[in-house]
Formats: C-alpha cells, sequence, structure tokens
C-alpha cells in the first residue's frame, strides 16, 4: 500500500516551480503565470451558489460542474478546480496555457449569465543577472547588466538604496540596461531585472577607479579637474583625497545622498554619519558675490568661483562650477534651513533660497523572524536596527502580498500572519529616506496539508491538518509533507477507497469461515479415528447373557 501511495503521490506532484496567485473575478482580467510554475486562478467567490457552471479555454470546455459537484475535468492531470474556494489551478505551466478563459454561469431554469472572460499569459521567469563594471579613461565607470532567461527583462538601477539621478549618469538612465557613471560616484550599485513573474538583482560596491578630484591654484592658474591619482603631479598637497579613498572630496566612509535644492522651499535629507550633495544653483560663474546660510550663520561666502570663506571647510567642500556643496560626517546638528543668497557687482540682493535639511540615521541590518503556529498559518516579524521612522513592506515572489494571503496585518506592516497554503520567497523591507534594506526567507506550509475526502461513512472532511498526525483520509491525502498547495492537486477517490476496503473485509470475512469449517471438518474426522470399532456380540449383550445362562444349567 505505502508503495502505491507514494506512486500516486510522484504521478499527481505539482511543478516545483513559481507558484503565483491572480484574481481573476473582474471581467476583462489580466494573469500571469511562469512557465513551468503554477498559477492559482480566482474565478468566483464560491461555486456552491451556483447551478451550473463551465469553464473554457478559448472555444473549449475544460471544465464542467454542478454547485460542489465537478462533472469533467480535461485537464485533471495537472489541474485542480476548488468549488468551495472557487479557484482553478494549473500546474506545469507551458506555452500552450496562454489564451483566453471564460467561465459561463446557469440558473436552476438553464440561464446563463454574462460570460466573465480573463487573459492568461505565459512567461518565462528570468533566472540570473550578470552585472559587469569597468573604469573608463578619464576616471567615468561604465556599468552592464544582463540576464539569464526571462521574458521581457525590464531594468532598474539603484545606488545607495536610491534610484539613480541624472547628476550621477553621464549616459543612460535608471531603467536600462546599459549605464555610463559620473567620476564622482560610489556606493553600493544594484541592478534588478524583473518581469511580471519573476524579480532577480545584482549588486556591486564601486569605487572612483583611482580617480582624485584636485582644486588649487598653481602659478596663478586655477586647477579643478578629475585625475588619475597614480599619475598626479598637480596640486599635491591640497589634493582632495589620497588614492585609496573613493570620493570626490574628502568625506566619511558612509550613505552619500544627492538632493536637487534649487527651488526655494526645498526638502533634502542627509544620513548620520554619512554625506549630502547639495546642488544649489546651476553656476556662479555670472554671480558677483553669494552668501550660504545656516540659519542665522554665514558658513560660506565667496564671489563667482572663488571661495572667501568656509566655516566647515574641514568636512565640506563647494564646487563654484556646478553650484554643488557637499557635506561629510553628518550630524544631527547639520539638520536645519540652509538659506542661498546672491548679489551683484553693485551689491544688491538678487534674491534668496531656502532648503530644509533633515538628518536620519540610516538602517543598519533587518532580521526576519518566522513562527509556524497551531493550525498551520505563519507569523512573520520583521524588526530593524537603526533608522529614524522606518517603513515597512512586504513581497512574496517579487510581488506585493495580497488581502488572500495575509490573515492579519497589511504589507506595510512590520508583523503580519500569513495563510496556510502561502509559500515562496518572503521578503522584509525596511527604509527611510536614507536608506533602504532587506531580509529574504524562503517559507513553505509548516508541515500541514490540505485533506478533502469522504469518508465510508458519507462524511466529508475538507481541511488543513498537521501532516505528522494525520490520520484522515490517509490513502487520499492531497499533497505531501513537503509540497506547499493550496488546495489538493488531485481527485478524490474515497469512494474507490472505501469500495475496496469493503472489498477487502468481505474477502476476509469469507476466507476465515472457510478457515473455520476446514478446521471442524479435520476435528471431526480426528475424532472418528480414536473411537475403537463396536464388537458384533459385545459382552454384555442379550445373546452373551443366554450362552452365559445356558452353560451354567449344564
Amino acid at each position: 500500500m505505502k508503495a502505491v501511495v507514494g506512486l500516486l503521490l510522484m504521478l499527481l506532484g505539482v511543478s516545483h516551480g513559481v507558484e503565483i496567485y491572480c484574481d481573476g473575478r473582474q471581467d476583462g482580467a489580466q494573469c500571469y503565470g511562469a512557465l513551468g510554475g503554477t498559477v492559482v486562478l480566482r474565478l468566483i467567490a464560491s461555486a456552491s451558489e451556483i447551478t451550473r457552471y463551465q469553464w473554457k479555454f478559448n472555444t473549449t470546455i475544460i471544465l464542467s460542474g454542478k454547485k460542489n459537484r465537478i462533472d469533467s475535468n480535461l485537464r485533471a492531470d495537472r489541474s485542480f478546480f476548488t468549488p468551495s474556494y472557487g479557484t482553478f489551478r494549473i500546474n506545469n505551466l507551458s506555452r500552450a496555457d496562454g489564451g483566453e478563459y471564460t467561465l459561463e454561469t446557469f440558473d436552476s431554469s438553464g440561464h446563463g449569465s454574462k460570460p466573465q472572460t480573463l487573459q492568461l499569459f505565459i512567461q518565462a521567469p528570468v533566472s540570473s543577472v550578470r552585472l559587469v563594471t569597468e573604469c573608463l579613461s578619464q576616471g567615468e565607470m561604465r556599468a552592464s547588466c544582463s540576464s539569464e532567461g526571462g521574458d521581457s527583462p525590464q531594468y532598474s538601477w539603484t545606488l545607495g538604496g536610491r534610484t539613480l539621478t541624472r547628476t550621477e549618469l553621464l549616459s543612460g538612465n535608471h531603467e536600462t540596461n546599459n549605464i555610463t557613471l559620473k567620476q564622482h560616484v560610489s556606493a553600493r550599485l544594484v541592478c534588478s531585472v524583473k518581469n511580471n513573474v519573476s524579480h532577480v538583482s545584482k549588486e556591486e560596491t564601486i569605487s572612483n577607479c583611482g580617480f582624485i578630484f584636485i582644486n588649487c591654484t598653481s602659478n596663478g592658474r586655477r586647477i579643478s579637474q578629475w585625475v588619475f591619482a597614480a599619475n598626479n603631479t598637480l596640486c599635491i598637497e591640497s589634493t582632495t583625497a589620497p588614492t585609496t579613498v573613493t570620493e570626490v572630496e574628502p568625506s566619511t566612509v558612509g550613505v552619500e545622498i544627492y538632493c536637487d535644492g534649487r527651488q526655494d522651499g526645498a526638502q533634502c535629507y542627509g544620513a548620520m554619519g554619512g554625506t549630502v550633495v547639495l546642488r544649489l544653483i546651476d553656476s556662479l560663474s555670472e554671480i558677483t558675490k553669494y552668501q550660504w546660510k545656516f540659519n542665522t550663520t554665514v558658513i560660506l561666502s565667496g564671489k563667482k568661483n572663488r571661495i572667501d570663506s568656509n566655516l566647515i571647510a574641514d568636512r565640506s567642500f563647494f564646487t563654484p562650477s556646478n553650484g554643488t556643496f557637499r557635506i561629510n560626517n553628518l550630524s544631527r546638528t547639520d539638520g536645519g534651513e540652509y538659506t542661498l543668497e546672491t548679489f551683484d557687482s553693485s551689491g544688491h540682493s538678487l534674491g534668496h533660497w531656502t532648503l530644509q535639511l533633515f538628518i536620519q540615521a540610516p538602517v543598519s541590518s533587518v532580521r526576519l523572524v518566522t513562527e509556524c503556529l497551531s493550525q498551520g498559518e505563519m507569523r512573520a516579524s520583521c524588526s530593524s536596527e537603526g533608522g529614524d521612522s522606518p517603513q515597512y513592506s512586504w513581497t512574496l515572489g517579487g510581488r506585493t502580498l495580497t488581502h488572500t494571503e495575509l490573515l492579519s496585518g497589511n504589507h506595510e506592516t512590520n508583523n503580519i500572519t500569513l495563510k496556510q497554503h502561502v509559500s515562496g520567497r518572503l521578503v522584509c523591507s525596511v527604509k527611510n529616506n536614507v536608506s533602504h534594506v532587506s531580509k529574504d526567507e524562503t517559507i513553505s506550509n509548516c508541515g500541514f496539508i490540505f485533506i478533502n475526502c469522504t469518508l465510508c461513512d458519507g462524511t466529508h472532511i475538507s481541511q488543513w491538518v498537521f501532516a505528522a498526525n494525520n490520520t484522515l483520509c490517509i490513502e487520499s491525502t492531497t499533497v505531501p509533507t513537503t509540497v506547499t498547495e493550496v488546495e489538493p492537486s488531485t481527485v478524490d477517490n474515497s469512494l474507490l477507497i472505501c469500495a475496496l476496503r469493503a472489498s477487502v473485509a468481505i474477502l476476509s470475512i469469507i476466507g476465515i469461515t472457510v478457515y473455520f469449517i476446514w478446521k471442524k471438518k479435520k476435528s471431526e474426522k480426528s475424532e472418528g479415528s480414536a473411537i475403537p470399532p463396536t464388537p458384533e456380540y459385545p459382552d454384555n449383550s442379550v445373546l452373551m447373557v443366554e450362552m452365559r445362562n445356558s452353560a451354567y444349567e449344564l
């Protein structure tokens, strides 16, 4: 029997590919399935209130039934319909499964409702990503991202947990697979590739290719440019960064954030201990005089391309040619209001612009803890270390968690409880305005299985049970303990099993009866052979008495 059950489970096992849930209850819904994987299509809330239903693929009826009864399923070898949930599950998806599906329902009079259509698209998931970086002759960096497998891949780039900006890009944009970065860019570069059924990424920590930025006056000539540190012979004493530091100007190791502050009232964020690059104006070459204030204190002043004073010169740098003010080793006290004021040659003010700078501690790490509950649900808790005002988000298999997968909580809380059928790569992401960190874990169904059968006494059982303690529907258990199914993946064979049990019981009774009849006959035969034969004239017979009397008389 164990061998037979094992064979059935092997034959009826689902594909071990990507599993995707799609709510197709709206007419015209578009759903996606992964090639070789599984898709669970929610068609209706429940079929128990519907007299009759038909599910078509293009023009062919592949599923039909009445209420909770399934009359036919042309794909029964790799699909399963659960009337109580109204979900149709297709395993081991192929290209041929893509197309238009139509659900028709009928009332007791045979009148049909408006057909409900659903488009299913099958895509190959992205399997892996390759990230290649190359230093160019002037210190720029070319980055190329390529993916293996995957239909219609979409590319995106982030730097230090945020989208790349145009001030960091020399060519390309954050949605192309090939980009060229400017010399000053350094941090954790991530290329992500996704389509509708998968999401894969690759990262690399990049530096400035051994180039340094020099800014000095030599023999009355102003020198402000990037040079390769090993070959540099200019501005040796004023070189802004040693060859081993990957910064545009001297800075501390930490998160680097760029902010465009050219609009009056702009709000910018900096990471505590990190660096912020504030774009104040396009260029100061045409401006006679400028002042940069922090609250009411003038911390920077100059004329055109000349810097007259900088009160925080030990950890900041202003570049007049591109109008950026860089502050390193940020602390809480750096947060506040900054004001830029410019003047013409007569000393008249040309206007002023304010900027609010907020300093936040970045999220340093994330801890993800999962726990199986008594009924097979899973509690997931996400916590972060460091980080001001952390914001949480959850994804499963590269997409946002849905309400059909959540028992409690939502995809933006740090504690959630997942329903029994949920399995896949669970990711908790924590971010604030200066950082973005995530943690992932592959989850399964806690050793629970879904049983769906009818016992010999007519009792219908449809529930989740712990596989190790299960004594119900043993032969018809729908999934092995290692498979994470939403509904059973095979047809209920309970009636056939009951018939087989009854046949075995009858044959056993017949066998026992035959055995005892045989035993009785054998016993009777043995007893018969043990009784001595009766003599023709026994001693006490009438004839013997008469003969004895006659002899006495003589």
